[in-house]
């Protein structure tokens, strides 16, 4: 009896799941073809082919929508970070490169993990008018989100120069510059994929040249 509902309690968790991916999924497609401010939730119930109020279900408004789809690449490079600082804190990098190796696949990983994750992120980022779109409760989660990843990413930046892994730089502009520039070149291969899917492949040798253009800059060792 215990695994019969125990096979069931399964069974719509994956219901569940499903029925949250195809949402997103189908979010995904309506805000990249509309933008956020044009629109709507019956356009996303019916690219995700189901009612309205079954998406208020799972997500209270729109903002909640769409801050569930940015959230997973800040999540997952806050994460990555984390590892990073507690390699740094543990003495476990001798040379700097090694230590911009790292933040260089710590983005690459949360990239691969959640693309569309971080295009909506870009989106955001671009239109500084979406911000006032959005909820105070939504905001607020964004805004925390992204603090933590920006003071984490200066928090070791400032360990790694103390520990004469590389040069003594300001944190903030410093972090700012590598933010920037590992954007923009996402940015620029996703616009060259859009028109030539093939060069799809190209990102991870251009973010490996962008790496070795930053380890030269800053890397003491």
């Amino acid at each position: 009896m215990h695994k019969h509902r125990e096979a069931i309690q399964n069974r719509k968790k994956r219901e569940k799941d499903q029925r949250i991916e195809g949402i997103l999924s189908a979010a995904k497609k309506v805000f990249f073809s509309k933008g956020y401010q044009k629109t709507t939730m019956d356009e996303i119930a019916f690219e995700a082919e189901i009612s309205k109020p079954t998406i208020y279900q799972y997500f209270r408004t729109k903002d909640e929508l769409y801050s569930a789809l940015m959230l997973p690449f800040l999540e997952e490079f806050g994460r990555s970070f984390e590892a990073i600082a507690a390699r740094l804190e543990g003495k476990g990098y001798k040379r700097g490169r090694a230590f911009v190796k790292d933040i260089f696949r710590a983005f690459t990983r949360s990239y691969e993990a959640a693309p569309d994750s971080l295009r909506v992120a870009n989106t955001f980022f671009q239109h500084a008018d979406l911000i006032g779109e959005l909820s105070e409760s939504t905001r607020a989660v964004i805004s925390e989100r992204g603090r933590r990843d920006f003071e984490l990413a200066r928090q070791v930046l400032r360990s790694a120069a103390a520990r004469g892994l590389i040069r003594n730089k300001d944190p903030y502009a410093l972090s700012d510059i590598i933010w920037g520039m590992l954007l923009g070149i996402t940015q620029v291969m996703d616009m060259k994929a859009a028109k030539q899917p093939g060069r799809a492949a190209f990102l991870k040798t251009t973010l490996s040249e962008a790496e070795k253009i930053l380890a030269d800059a800053i890397a003491l060792s």
